[in-house]
């Protein structure tokens, strides 16, 4: 069975980006090789992510990401880049359908809002949460207020130089 996986980076603090919801930060934080990315990349069929999160990616390298994957953004105006699909489709049917069209995993990428969605809906099976050692004293919240009660197991933890990330799985009821 495929699954929805949230790979994401946040700030000791919890913070996924910075108020004006750049990025630039993550630039700075001291890791090893790639962090375990390109490992965890080849297992994913397709990506989705918030409008906001997209404009500040791509802000972050002069070609367009996640070029050999379909990538999704939720967005609630249309829109077309002649490269993303832009819908303003819920989770709850995107995620299910993107597994089934795509053959495999889903990486959810963020944002907050799109991480809550998902969260309120149980559509997360697992979690692989890149924590950088940095406070930003303030920006969007990885899980903002109001998100879902969810009670998760830990399956890992690998350390790359300054960053640690932390891998958890969605706790099945006993």
């Amino acid at each position: 069975m495929s699954k929805n996986v949230l790979y994401i980076a946040m700030s000791l603090d919890g913070m996924i980006a910075k108020e004006d919801h750049s990025l630039d930060w993550l630039m700075e934080a001291e890791g090893e090789e790639d962090n375990g990315y390109n490992r965890f990349y080849s297992g994913i069929s397709s990506v989705v992510m918030g409008n906001r999160t997209y404009q500040e990616v791509l802000k972050m390298s002069d070609e367009k990401p996640y070029q050999d994957r379909p990538v999704y953004i939720l967005s609630r105006t249309e829109q077309e880049d002649g490269y993303a699909t832009f819908t303003s489709e819920s989770v709850d049917t995107l995620l299910p359908d993107l597994q089934k069209k795509h053959g495999g995993p889903v990486w959810v990428v963020g944002g907050g809002e799109i991480v809550k969605a998902c969260v309120e809906s149980q559509l997360i099976d697992e979690y692989y949460i890149a924590v950088i050692p940095v406070v930003l004293g303030g920006g969007i919240p990885l899980f903002p207020e109001g998100t879902r009660y969810t009670e998760l197991k830990l399956k890992g933890t690998e350390i790359y130089n300054q960053i640690v990330m932390l891998h958890y799985v969605k706790k099945q009821a006993e």
